[in-house]
């Protein structure tokens, strides 16, 4: 049985506007691909949901944010933050500490753990540098090309 992606690739000779109903489609689902292959990358080798990772992320380009900072950061639900937040305290990548101003106040700390997630960064760089391996560097050009000129198009 054929894939929705694969029947999107595969087929050949349509008019312009069958083309144009499809590329959003296969865009996402090459996103989701991709997706797919760095939360296997991160569960595999550090035990780490895509949350998680890009929670440590957060914590360390911004050591003093608190939980609630954290939420707007990431932009998600207090709840969903704390349950994330109690699992890497759990497993040790970060800790908890309290305010020194204000003791009602939880500031999100990276353990010795957690300093790992520049580590976890670079690998994650150098998957997606041999996953862009694919393209020539032509075709890598032009498909940045075409890429920002999506993105630019549709982020407002």
């Amino acid at each position: 049985m054929m894939s929705q992606a694969q029947s999107m690739v595969e087929e050949t000779g349509k008019g312009t506007t069958a083309l144009s109903q499809e590329i959003l489609p296969l865009i996402q689902l090459v996103s989701d691909l991709v997706a797919r292959r760095f939360d296997r990358f991160l569960t595999t080798k550090y035990g780490l949901t895509t949350p998680q990772y890009q929670l440590l992320l957060a914590a360390v380009n911004h050591p003093e944010m608190t939980l609630g900072d954290l939420s707007d950061y990431l932009n998600c639900s207090r709840g969903n933050v704390t349950g994330i937040v109690d699992r890497l305290e759990r497993d040790e990548w970060l800790k908890r500490e309290r305010s020194l101003e204000d003791r009602r106040v939880i500031m999100v700390r990276l353990a010795d753990k957690g300093l790992r997630v520049r580590e976890i960064e670079q690998e994650l760089n150098q998957q997606m540098k041999e996953l862009a391996a694919i393209w020539n560097p032509v075709q890598q050009q032009s498909l940045h090309r075409d890429l920002t000129y999506i993105y630019n198009h549709l982020k407002d």
